[in-house]
């Protein structure tokens, strides 16, 4: 199996491979929080793990920091919402699933680096804006 994550927007469209990428997570929760009324009712999650090898340079190392670019931009910029495409492909290269998002934002994002190993390894969550956000 294989994963490809497409990131569209702000000017800095983000593309994520298995070279990059070691787990997905795609989940749906239901919001039955009375603090949270704008929201609708269900909540689709995915949450990337990875890791980058850092002396490789190339796409990957870019793509890592542009991905905590996104990561880290505040919510009243018009940047922090963008177009959210993951696919995952059978062994012989056949598309299986497809998860899509219209308005995309940051949850949580965290990385790690290691100067003796060369690698950096990231987690980070992204959920798909509902409701009057």
């Amino acid at each position: 199996m294989s994963i490809q994550v497409q990131i569209v927007g702000g000017g800095r469209n983000i593309i994520l491979t298995e070279r990059s990428l070691l787990k997905s997570e795609y989940y749906i929760e239901s919001n039955h929080s009375t603090e949270m009324k704008y929201m609708e009712e269900s909540i689709d999650t995915v949450v990337l793990t990875g890791e980058i090898d850092l002396h490789s340079g190339g796409i990957e190392t870019v793509n890592i920091s542009k991905l905590a670019e996104w990561a880290f931009c505040p919510s009243i910029d018009e940047n922090c919402y963008r177009q959210f495409s993951m696919q995952l492909f059978d062994s012989i290269g056949i598309k299986i699933q497809e998860v899509n998002f219209e308005k995309a934002f940051v949850v949580r994002y965290k990385d790690a680096f290691s100067s003796k190993k060369g690698r950096a390894s990231y987690e980070i969550v992204i959920r798909e804006c509902k409701g009057t956000h």
